[in-house]
């Protein structure tokens, strides 16, 4: 038996009916092939063909054009990585596994988002560090048909209720998400209606973006299983705070933590610099979505302003010190300003680049907010973020940061897409925008 075999055999033996894998694409959409059990062996062999110009496709579905992936012309090979492979329910029929993009003679291609996370957690270990990530996503459950669906939950905000009324599927979720080796650390309603969060545990970045990916699949699969509908989207109803897409991050350099008593330790600074730095760069590849800027206005914690502080939610970067008893390693920084329209690999790469790039320049951090940063006189308020899709694209296009350590590659047909759905979908009202990107997520 080859050493390629033997992960094959034993996803077979335990019983796999049949194998998605997928990429997030530039729309931050995930697009998937799928193989029966009897062709799995073949297409961890081989790889699966994929046009390289799924680089270009569109929230609607439409495919845009960039000088740098040569129209339909052209074939890559999707990977399926079985280190990571995970089964999307208790009853081990259904798998799923990331799968990285090479060229037919099995080379990595530049425009592949999983390879340029994997590129920058090398740099990261380079230079001495430990780095964990850890996702928060939400999302919000409905009910009824999805051309005119209801919310799931009608509060009270965070309210015991709501977790009541969703409890079968709760239970569901946790059930699947443990058999999936993602086991949640926290699952609750959220502040708007028909909204939870689940949290997932710490892990190196490119293992805690496939665990991001692995955790969406397996909500949409349970919300069906009990006939509820799940929407990732940014925005999923007019009026209502959207849905975040947070990362904490947090590093030990050469044995030393992140935090302690004092706050962040002089490394973790130079980190968190690295990120304040280029925050309205990161805003383009973190929140790239027509109702991104919808969401992330003042009061609606999703981190509107350049600025950060210790347990201050209204900043872009909160720093989060952790309880008394366990400290110092889980002390981290989360960043608030991301959302479920972003690709998790391409927003964790661009995260650490900036802190990397931080840490190198040992960059260093102003003081932090200690209140709403809405709050301050106009000559002391810090500044917004980009206020329109428009503005965060432009400032990642003018980040050297952030294009060296994606590559033109990736930036130039990201620009593309997330412009033409600014053409083809920012002039339309917001609840129209909404009712167009609700079920893409």
């Amino acid at each position: 038996m080859s050493v390629t075999d033997s992960p094959v055999d034993a996803l077979l033996e335990s019983g796999l009916r049949m194998l998605i894998t997928s990429i997030v694409d530039n729309a931050g959409i995930t697009r998937a092939k799928t193989v029966p059990a009897a062709r799995v062996r073949t297409a961890v062999r081989d790889g699966i063909g994929l046009s390289p110009v799924f680089a270009l496709m569109c929230a609607d579905d439409a495919i845009t054009s960039s000088p740098l992936v040569n129209g339909p012309v052209g074939d890559n090979r999707l990977m399926p990585d079985l280190g990571a492979v995970a089964p999307l329910g208790p009853d081990h029929t259904v798998f799923w596994a990331p799968a990285d993009q090479l060229t037919q003679d099995h080379e990595p291609v530049d425009i592949c988002q999983r390879a340029a996370l994997r590129r920058q957690e090398a740099r990261a270990v380079a230079a001495g560090l430990d780095v964990k990530l850890g996702f928060e996503l939400e999302f919000t459950v409905f009910t009824g048909d999805p051309g005119d669906p209801a919310v799931g939950t009608i509060g009270p905000a965070y309210g015991v209720l709501a977790m009541v009324k969703l409890e079968d599927f709760a239970v569901d979720l946790l059930e699947a998400l443990d058999a999936a080796g993602v086991p949640a650390e926290q699952l609750h309603p959220e502040y708007a209606q028909g909204q939870v969060e689940v949290a997932l545990p710490p892990a190196t970045p490119l293992a805690a973006a496939d665990q991001s990916q692995l955790a969406r699949l397996v909500v949409h699969r349970v919300a069906r299983a009990h006939g509820l509908l799940a929407s990732f989207a940014p925005i999923t109803v007019a009026g209502f705070v959207g849905n975040g897409a947070h990362i904490h991050f947090s590093a030990s350099l050469d044995g030393v933590p992140f935090g302690g008593d004092d706050g962040p330790s002089e490394h973790a600074r130079q980190l968190i610099a690295g990120v304040l730095d280029e925050l309205d760069g990161l805003t383009g590849v973190l929140a790239p979505s027509v109702v991104s800027a919808d969401r992330r206005v003042p009061g609606n914690w999703a981190g509107a302003f350049a600025c950060w502080g210790e347990e201050n939610r209204e900043a872009a970067l909160r720093y989060v010190p952790g309880s008394v008893t366990s400290r110092p390693d889980s002390a981290n920084c989360e960043i608030k300003i991301g959302d479920p329209s972003g690709n998790a690999y391409l927003s964790a790469a661009a995260v650490l680049a900036a802190a990397l790039t931080g840490l190198e320049r040992k960059a260093v951090l102003p003081p932090g907010l200690d209140r709403d940063p809405a709050t301050y006189p106009d000559d002391e308020r810090p500044r917004r973020l980009p206020l329109t899709l428009e503005d965060a694209l432009s400032a990642l296009e003018r980040s050297a940061v952030l294009r060296d350590a994606l590559g033109d590659a990736i930036v130039d047909p990201f620009l593309a897409v997330r412009r033409h759905d600014a053409e083809s979908l920012g002039g339309l009202s917001l609840e129209d925008r909404v009712r167009a990107l609700r079920w893409r997520y």
